[in-house]
């Protein structure tokens, strides 16, 4: 079986984004969808072992967000912080594929 905290920290990151973005757009609804969602995906990923993985992705969609932030848009706020993620999942992604290589 695989490591459970991977699980667990895979469900709690992934679902605590899903909330915030609820929060973000002002919905209650979006937010228990996103948080359900985010939930099982996080669980999925830490299951597969990608511990690593989320905690990049993390890093990126709060460096995103928080310099979406500073413009006081709400619309850029979230731009910012999924293209944050986005990019830092890709070097995420390259980091493994390299440390593999070895």
């Amino acid at each position: 079986m695989k490591n459970k905290n991977n699980i667990y920290l895979g469900m709690f990151l992934l679902g605590m984004t899903g909330v915030l973005i609820g929060v973000v757009l002002e919905s209650p609804i979006a937010s228990w969808v996103a948080g359900a969602l985010g939930t099982l995906i996080g669980g999925f990923v830490g299951w597969l072992g990608g511990r690593r993985y989320l905690i990049i992705i993390c890093l990126g969609a709060s460096i995103g967000a928080a310099l979406g932030y500073r413009t006081g848009d709400k619309d850029i706020l979230i731009m910012a912080a999924g293209s944050g993620a986005a990019i830092s999942g890709f070097i995420a992604n390259f980091m493994e594929m390299f440390r593999r290589k070895k």
